[in-house]
Formats: C-alpha cells, sequence, structure tokens
C-alpha cells in the first residue's frame, strides 16, 4: 500500500442530489475533499464537524502527489488533529454564497468573504485548504473558505495530478 500520508484526496463523480449539486456549483465533477493523515486514514469536514475516518469509507478518491517531506507530512497531520480535536462545525454557510457566484459568475467578495473568514466552521475543500497552509504550503491565493472542491480538481488537472474517467458503475457513491 502506497502512503498518502499528507496528500488530497477528491471524491468524484457522486450520484446524491447534493453531490450533483455540488459538482454543477463547482463546474467539476468533484463533490468532497479529504486529506489523508496515514496511509489508512484521513480527515474530512462534514455535516456534524470534522473528523477523522477511514480512506476506505471513500472507495473511490483520485490522490494528489505532493512531493512532501516527512516535516511536511508531520506538520499536516498535527494541523489535522487540531481541527478535529477543537470543536469545528460543518460551514454550510458556504452554499448560498457559491450558489450566488455560479448563477451570476461574479466571484464572492467584499463584506461576504470577509464574514466567512471569520467564522470558525469549515467545509471540507476549506478545510484541507487550511491544513496545507497551517503547515506553511499555500495552494490558493484565495482565502480558504472561498475554495470549493471544483478548485482542488482544477489544481490537480494544473499540476498534472492523474483524474480518473467517470466509471461505468460507481457504487457507494454518494
Amino acid at each position: 500500500m502506497t502512503d498518502m500520508t499528507g496528500q488530497i484526496g477528491l471524491r468524484r463523480f457522486g450520484t446524491s442530489l447534493i453531490a450533483k449539486g455540488i459538482e454543477w456549483c463547482t463546474d467539476s465533477h468533484t463533490h468532497h475533499v479529504v486529506t489523508a493523515v496515514s496511509p489508512t486514514m484521513c480527515v474530512s469536514a462534514e455535516p456534524g464537524g470534522v473528523r477523522y475516518r477511514a480512506i476506505s469509507d471513500y472507495p473511490h478518491l483520485d490522490w494528489s502527489a505532493f512531493e512532501l517531506t516527512r516535516a511536511q507530512k508531520q506538520l499536516i497531520i498535527n494541523a489535522a488533529h487540531e481541527y478535529v480535536t477543537a470543536p469545528t462545525p460543518y460551514n454550510l454557510a458556504i452554499y448560498p454564497p457559491l450558489l450566488f457566484q455560479k448563477l451570476t459568475g461574479h466571484k464572492v467578495d467584499g463584506w461576504v468573504a470577509e464574514w466567512l473568514s471569520k467564522r470558525p466552521n469549515e467545509n471540507c475543500s476549506q478545510l484541507s485548504g487550511d491544513i496545507y497552509t497551517k503547515a506553511g504550503i499555500h495552494l490558493f491565493e484565495d482565502i480558504t473558505e472561498l475554495i470549493t472542491p471544483g478548485d482542488f480538481e482544477r489544481l490537480f488537472v494544473r499540476l498534472g495530478f492523474p483524474l480518473a474517467p467517470q466509471p461505468k458503475a460507481y457504487p457507494h457513491a454518494a
């Protein structure tokens, strides 16, 4: 088994209404983002909060291929642990601004972006961005509160990380 510690995983091609809505709003095929904290565990922001999950809970993930040092991996693990041990609620407030952005084509900024940046809540893509930022690795210019699963998909494409095509049968997709 390859050690995915520190890598970011994308869950793509959802079948649920929520997953398809996230993919539509973010102009991508990605609806969930996780960060691996060991060869078998990842951290995930979900309704209910930030938690550790078994990587096997997500049977189909496309993984980043960042060349991370041991020190960077440890910083990623430590940052992820901070979010799991602190009460970190899910960031449902991001959905209306994302829908606004999708429908109007105007980027969310100004007071809305500032308000989102001050909330202690995390969504999945924000969490992965925040973990990397705390580890000293800045993946995006935008504030992490506005980073979407689609932004991670586009980052993977820019960096040449492989993305699997949509499978014909996708059991257990959500």
